[in-house]
C-alpha cells in the first residue's frame, strides 16, 4: 500500500509542477496542451484504477498502461522543449519527476507478478 501512496504522491506533484507551466503555453498550441491536460488526469484515473481492482491481471494491465501515458506524457513535453515553449531546465526537472513514477510502476509490476 505504501508504494500505491507513493505513486500517486509523485503523480500528484508532477501534474501541479506541469499545471504551473502550462499557463505559460501559446495560444498557437493548443492542442499539444489540451492533450497534456488530459495525458495528465488519464494519469490519476489508472493510479485509481489500479488501486481499486483486485484481479491481477488487470492491475497489471493498469501499471503498464500507466507507463505508456507517462512515456506519451514525456513526449508532448519533448516536443514542448523543441518548441522552446518550456525551457531546457523545466524539461529536466519534469523529466527527472516522470523517471520516478515509471520506476516506482516498473516496482509496482515486478511486486505482481512475483506474486
Amino acid at each position: 500500500m505504501n508504494s500505491n501512496f507513493a505513486l500517486l504522491n509523485n503523480t500528484k506533484k508532477t501534474i501541479a509542477y506541469i499545471n504551473k507551466q502550462l499557463i505559460n503555453y501559446p495560444k498557437s498550441e493548443v492542442i499539444l496542451k489540451q492533450n497534456i491536460e488530459k495525458n495528465m488526469y488519464e494519469l490519476i484515473e489508472l493510479i485509481f484504477s489500479y488501486s481499486i481492482n483486485d484481479i491481477e491481471r488487470i492491475k497489471t494491465k493498469n501499471l503498464k498502461d500507466l507507463i505508456i501515458k507517462l512515456s506519451m506524457l514525456d513526449f508532448y513535453l519533448a516536443t514542448s522543449f523543441e518548441k522552446r515553449i518550456i525551457s531546457k531546465k523545466k524539461f529536466e526537472s519534469i523529466a527527472l519527476f516522470i523517471i520516478e513514477i515509471r520506476k516506482i510502476a516498473y516496482g509496482l509490476i515486478r511486486n505482481e507478478t512475483k506474486c
